[in-house]
């Protein structure tokens, strides 16, 4: 989720802060005594007034003092569990996220003895919240999962733990069940930009692009530099042909997010438009930036082909190569050229630059999409694995990734195969590449109907159906054949079923 998810924004009720001290300081002991002459400072009074001035550093950003504060009112009062709450929030704005979990375990353990006080269940609904976002933010959905749905319990209005629900929903691919979850939290109050950016990611991934538009739409009037709320708008225009409109979102979003995705993003909205004076300088910049790049270095060999100027770059990259040999990255540069009709050649090309970059593992990948193309599969499924092996980046792997899963189909290793088109579709769901994914998917549910595992394909099949377009005709026809006797399988309980 975006920045809004802070916990500087998490502040309880004051008046209920009032009523669980006096109560808890009943139950927790006696008051000091007084001293002759004179009446000693009560801690608690003081650890009150530490807890207060901690609230207003906290509301102030100044979060490293509102932590100190809040410290010092424990201290002096162990059982203050504002304090300890608030110290939680504040540690999760820090990204101290081993602190911030334990100090919302503590308070949620001082707020469980006071039972299911009605008073109690909103804090700790929105203790359990905080837990959530904690482990949401460790990459851990399943406990996240488990705190949200333990926060609507105690308080089922509870909007954050919704938006939560939605977040892990559309992570994990359940568009329905997302959307249901953030429309529930706005109905429940929340106004954020980025609850209306999610419910308009869901439903641009299920294919509901009018709906889309207007919670994307409503996501850019609370926030007009939304770069997802922009990226998503982007999908739906392209998704109605409306190219202009695309581009000038991918353009904002690239401006307030320059990262290589965004720009590539933008790269290839301008290649499909055919403004290839354009898309070129944007590749090659990218490039210059990344050279290991082979999204940027495939695409932009296309986009010189689809110009009419695929030759011409071809023979200045073979005279350059001719006065520098060593240059890799001209190979490379080359290779990709050469891909689509000569892979011989650009087999040559690569294994020349892995030569003489071995460490570099984007020449591998290429070597290994060569042999992809030349129907050697076993040796491509090595050359993809020996890439892998150099552990490269994420966006790197994913194309090692897309030609062992390739090569994998083809040897009708199809336990294998689906393995990699599960990682696969992690991948483009995190960019939202709804045209992949819906491809994937179907090599997926061809996989696991070959593996017997009916259900899955099944499933993987009508996920396939949900995002598939025009350019998936041939596909759809092919599923559409097979959907009747896999359904009429699976009542029959033919197939592996899992236990």
């Amino acid at each position: 989720m975006s920045s809004a998810r802070t916990a500087g924004l998490i502040f309880i009720a004051i008046c209920l802060a009032a009523s669980y001290t006096t109560a808890h300081q009943q139950r927790r002991g006696k008051p000091p005594a007084k001293t002759a002459g004179a009446e000693a400072k009560d801690p608690r009074e003081e650890a009150a007034k530490l807890f207060e001035e901690g609230q207003s550093a906290h509301q102030k950003g100044e979060l490293e003092k509102a932590v100190g504060l809040y410290r010092e009112a424990l201290e002096l009062d162990p059982s203050l569990w504002q304090a300890e709450f608030q110290r939680g929030a504040a540690y999760f704005s820090l990204n101290r996220l081993a602190e911030a979990k334990a100090s919302m375990l503590g308070a949620l353990k001082q707020l469980s003895e006071f039972a299911d006080a009605p008073e109690a269940r909103g804090p700790s609904s929105r203790a359990q919240t905080l837990l959530g976002e904690i482990a949401l933010a460790e990459s851990n959905p399943v406990e996240a999962e488990k705190s949200f749905r333990r926060a609507l319990e105690l308080n089922p209005q509870a909007p954050r733990a919704r938006a939560g629900l939605a977040e892990i929903m559309l992570g994990g691919g359940k568009y329905a069940e997302a959307i249901a979850e953030a429309k529930a939290a706005i109905e429940a109050g929340d106004e954020r930009a980025s609850i209306y950016a999610m419910l308009g990611e869901a439903l641009t991934l299920s294919g509901k692009y009018d709906e889309a538009l207007t919670s994307l739409n409503e996501a850019l009037k609370r926030e007009p530099k939304s770069a997802i709320a922009l990226r998503r708008r982007a999908e739906v225009y392209i998704a109605r042909n409306d190219l202009k409109a695309a581009i000038e979102d991918l353009r904002a979003s690239a401006e307030i997010e320059p990262d290589i995705p965004n720009r590539l993003r933008l790269a290839g909205a301008l290649a499909t438009a055919k403004r290839y004076d354009e898309a070129v300088p944007l590749y090659q910049r990218i490039l210059q930036d990344e050279p290991s790049n082979s999204e940027a270095r495939t695409a932009l060999a296309t986009v010189m082909i689809e110009s009419g100027k695929g030759a011409e770059a071809a023979a200045q990259l073979e005279s350059l190569i001719k006065a520098e040999p060593n240059r890799a990255d001209l190979r490379a540069q080359l290779a990709e050229l050469y891909l689509p009709s000569h892979p011989e050649k650009a087999l040559e090309q690569y294994m020349t630059a892995a030569k003489i970059e071995p460490s570099q593992p984007a020449h591998q990948i290429g070597v290994a999409a060569s042999l992809v193309k030349l129907g050697r599969f076993q040796e491509a499924v090595a050359a993809s694995r020996q890439a892998l092996s150099q552990n490269p980046k994420e966006d790197v792997a994913y194309f090692a990734r897309t030609n062992l899963a390739t090569a994998l189909f083809k040897l009708d290793d199809f336990q294998n195969a689906a393995g990699e088109y599960i990682r696969i579709l992690d991948f483009q769901r995190k960019r939202g590449d709804r045209k992949r994914t819906a491809i994937t998917l179907y090599f997926l549910g061809i996989c696991l109907d070959k593996l017997g595992d009916y259900e899955q394909a099944l499933k993987a099949y009508e996920q396939f159906m949900a995002l598939a377009s025009a350019d998936n005709k041939l596909e759809m026809d092919k599923v559409n054949l097979r959907l009747p006797s896999l359904r009429r399988q699976i009542k029959e309980g033919k197939g592996n079923r899992k236990k």
